[in-house]
């Protein structure tokens, strides 16, 4: 986590355990006594930054009370894809794919009975308590797909967010505890809305193509990912990858973000930026880092992206014939 970063959320933790005191009562002249009714804790719901390591979560376990969102498969082959194979204790797992079902209709986004079905059934609840997503840490992309989880409870309402940086290889690799003992999800009542704030549709995109928007399209894949399929035209270029460091998945330091960003050469502050990739993922990092580390407005991702992009004109176009 950077220094900034790091003094805010000790300095937060040092507050939170600041505990009160009530005044004693005086004896009244008729020497009434009191008897003391027990009143349970109340344990205290630390802001958190976009980004916790390993440490940082242990740190927060101990003055909080965090969900632990981890959106691995419940089972896979190779251990690090696998929340059986062993999580953070006392962490839930909701795979990533359940959000991705999400939207899998190319031509609309997903209902506010769909998302708040998918709320519920991760247990979620909005009572402010910190929400920290844990990836699989297998390869870069897995930090999209924590990315676009962050984006996507963002666009429901929670605003208590991080994403485990490094995910449980970085947990494992600070020889920190795990536990192969399932997690039992209680369902939540929560009903959410969909924000759209962050949202660009295929409207939204087109309107971009044919000059009736002046948002500007970034297109966050890797070269190679372009040579097979060509951008968007009049697209930016920022490689979500290279805002993501080795094997482990953590994001690269903050001046690197920085300096990676502004060279995407984008007029980030006065005009509206649509992210997009194939699937959705590695938009997702370039929103994440853009809007979340560097603090910049009116970045949107286009979570359709290309591939239900294609679907969708092939759907159309079968439609029109």
């Amino acid at each position: 986590m950077p220094n900034v970063q790091k003094r805010k959320f000790l300095a937060l933790f040092a507050s939170s355990l600041a505990i009160s005191t009530m005044p004693a009562f005086a004896q009244s002249r008729a020497a009434i006594s009191f008897e003391a009714v027990p009143v349970a804790p109340v344990v205290p719901q630390v802001q958190v930054p976009p980004l916790l390591g390993p440490n940082d979560l242990t740190s927060l376990m101990s003055v909080s009370t965090p969900y632990v969102l981890d959106i691995r498969n419940k089972k896979a082959k190779r251990a690090l894809y696998s929340y059986s194979a062993g999580h953070i204790p006392g962490s839930v797992n909701v795979p990533y794919g359940e959000f991705r079902a999400l939207w899998n209709d190319p031509l609309s986004v997903p209902s506010d009975a769909d998302l708040s079905a998918l709320i519920q059934r991760a247990g979620l609840q909005s009572d402010g308590a910190p929400i920290v997503i844990v990836h699989s840490s297998a390869g870069k992309g897995n930090f999209g797909s924590a990315a676009f989880v962050y984006w996507t409870l963002k666009s429901a309402g929670f605003k208590n967010l991080a994403i485990l940086n490094g995910g449980i290889k970085g947990w494992k690799d600070a020889k920190l505890t795990v536990t192969k003992k399932a997690t039992k999800i209680t369902p939540s009542a929560t009903q959410v809305t969909l924000n759209t704030e962050w949202l660009a549709t295929h409207e939204d995109v087109d309107a971009v193509l044919d000059g009736t928007s002046s948002a500007q399209l970034l297109d966050a894949r890797p070269l190679h990912q372009i040579m097979e399929n060509a951008s968007l035209d009049g697209s930016f270029a920022l490689n979500a990858e290279e805002l993501v460091a080795g094997a482990g998945a953590t994001a690269v330091d903050d001046n690197s973000i920085f300096m990676r960003i502004k060279k995407a050469d984008l007029d980030w502050q006065y005009t509206d930026v649509i992210t997009y990739c194939n699937n959705g993922a590695l938009a997702a990092v370039d929103w994440f880092m853009a809007s979340e580390i560097a603090e910049i407005p009116n970045v949107r991702i286009y979570a359709h992206s290309l591939n239900a992009r294609q679907r969708a004109q092939s759907l159309w176009n079968k439609v029109s014939n």
